[in-house]
Parts: structure tokens; C-alpha cells; sequence
């Protein structure tokens, strides 16, 4: 039987732009596996040991911790599922920045004006009116029905800067693909802590979707789009 060329260490590490502390330290958490040769020490990596390596470095781009691949490796968990739970965690993240940037902004706003923001009757500048109640039952539908065009004449110069149609569209596609049917629009329900904050809960035949709209100044200025398990 013809051996199996073996990479050394240095050479890999050179090849996919990693140190060789790196190796040993998923080595040592036993996600990927190394070769020795005789008596010497020096790790080498066979072809399939390698193409491990580049899938673990994939992985760990994605976010995901050494934790989390070694239970994939294991089969303990779903490839997909985990990179639905990593990117709901970021959005979580970008969400919660987002609410404090919206609050600085208010605060901000009452600051130039000459208002006290320890008084805490300055928040009631930024609970919804009614147009903005509307405007988010017509955006949510926007959404739902895949009406680009009405859902950005709501939008902040900001938030389309950020993110432009295309990007909104593949968004949408990857989020509605998974759940199924469009079944109903549930409530719209304004947050108890900042109310300048509304989520429209969007029942789907295997999922609900809850879109979360933030206004700034009488327009959308946040929109994600996120998932809960619909009753």
C-alpha cells in the first residue's frame, strides 16, 4: 500500500497562515489530530488530517468556539442550527448596540435643546405616535409581502446606507426561506423600556417571525428581522 504524504508542521503552518502554538492548542482540545514519525516529536499531517484542520479554521472564521466544533465533530449538535444560534447572537449583539446608540441619540437631542435627561419625563419625546404605530403595520406588511419599494420610503438615509436594497433582499430570503407559508400578522407590540421601539410578531407555518423596527425622528432608523416560536 503507497504511505500517505505527510506535511510537517512548518509547512502547514505556512500554507494556511497559522502558528504552530495554534496547532497544539486545538491539538490539545482535540479537535484536530497530528502524525509522528519514528521517535521524533515534530507533528506532520496527512492529507485528511489536514483537510480537518482548513474545516476547524472555516469554523472558527464563523465565530464558533473550539467548544461548539468539538460537539459538531461529534455529532452532537447540527451544522446548521449552529450557525443559526451564532448569527441570532450577533444580531442580539448589534441589537443591543443599537438601542444604546437610539438612547444617546435622544439624550443628545434633550441635552441641545436645554432639557434635564436626569428627568426621566424627557423619555416620552420618543414613545410611538400614532403615524408611527401605522407605519409600522404598513412596513411589517412590506415585508411580508415582499414590497421593497414601500418599505424604503420608511426608511432613514442612515439605515439604507447601511443597508442597501440588495442586501435587505438576500436578508429576507434566507430568513422567510426556512419557516414556511405566511399564516398571519399576530400584534405589534411596543417595548416596555424603550418605546421608540416596536416588534411586529408575523405568524409562518413553522416559525414566527419578529421584526423589530426602531424610529428615530418619525422614520425606520432599526429593522432586523429575527425568529420566535410561534404559539
Amino acid at each position: 500500500m503507497e504511505k500517505q504524504p505527510l506535511h510537517d508542521i512548518a509547512e502547514v503552518c505556512k500554507r494556511l497562515g497559522i502558528t504552530s502554538r495554534t496547532l497544539r492548542f486545538y491539538e490539545e482540545k482535540g479537535i484536530i489530530e497530528s502524525t509522528t514519525v519514528g521517535l521524533s516529536p515534530r507533528r506532520r499531517y496527512t492529507e485528511e488530517q489536514l483537510s480537518l484542520i482548513k474545516n476547524v479554521l472555516t469554523l472558527r472564521t464563523l465565530g464558533l468556539s473550539v467548544k461548539t466544533i468539538a460537539e459538531l465533530q461529534s455529532e452532537k449538535t447540527d451544522l446548521k442550527e449552529v450557525v443559526l444560534s451564532k448569527r441570532a447572537e450577533i444580531h442580539a449583539f448589534i441589537e443591543s448596540r443599537m438601542r444604546e446608540i437610539n438612547l444617546l441619540n435622544e439624550a443628545l437631542s434633550a441635552l441641545e435643546s436645554g432639557r434635564n435627561i436626569f428627568d426621566e419625563k424627557w423619555q416620552s419625546d420618543i414613545e410611538p405616535r400614532a403615524e408611527e404605530r401605522e407605519a409600522a403595520i404598513i412596513c411589517t406588511e412590506a415585508i411580508v409581502s415582499g414590497d421593497c419599494e414601500t418599505l424604503y420610503r420608511y426608511l432613514s438615509a442612515r439605515l439604507i446606507q447601511y443597508m442597501p436594497k440588495e442586501v435587505y433582499s438576500v436578508v429576507r430570503k434566507d430568513t422567510l426561506m426556512p419557516i414556511g407559508e405566511f399564516v398571519s400578522i399576530e400584534s405589534i407590540v411596543v417595548d416596555d423600556k424603550f418605546p421608540n421601539r416596536l416588534y411586529s410578531f408575523v405568524r409562518y407555518e413553522k416559525l414566527g417571525l419578529k421584526i423589530t423596527l426602531v424610529f428615530y425622528k418619525g422614520e425606520v432608523d432599526g429593522l432586523w428581522l429575527g425568529y420566535y416560536t410561534a404559539g
